[in-house]
């Protein structure tokens, strides 16, 4: 029975393979087509994934990119972007003025 383990991908090159490093210090092969959304991989990585043993050692599958609270994003409410299209429009008219009466001037 497979195991969820979390870790951090330590190499994955591009030939679609590499490893992870468990936080229970074992190192887990992956291969892309082991991988949840067959998304790419990169170094440095938190991953979640299922540990199998194989005849060649132990295999990582299921993997999927760790969710951290740094990146949850909350949507922003009407108020905030209403003002950010306010202060957007307060710059381009200041720079509409400057463009056309000061080089006048």
């Amino acid at each position: 029975m497979a195991k969820k383990i979390k870790g951090v991908v330590a190499q994955f090159g591009t030939k679609g393979y590499g490893f992870i490093t468990g936080d229970d210090g074992e190192k887990y092969f992956v291969h892309q087509k082991n991988i949840y959304n067959k998304s790419r991989l990169r170094a440095d990585t938190r991953v979640v994934f299922n540990a199998e043993s194989s005849e060649k050692g132990l295999v990582a599958t299921n993997v999927k990119l760790e969710k951290s609270a740094s990146t949850e994003s909350t949507p922003l409410s009407d108020g905030a972007i209403k003002s950010m299209f306010l202060v957007l429009l307060i710059m381009q008219i200041i720079v509409a003025y400057k463009v056309f009466f000061s080089a006048a001037g």
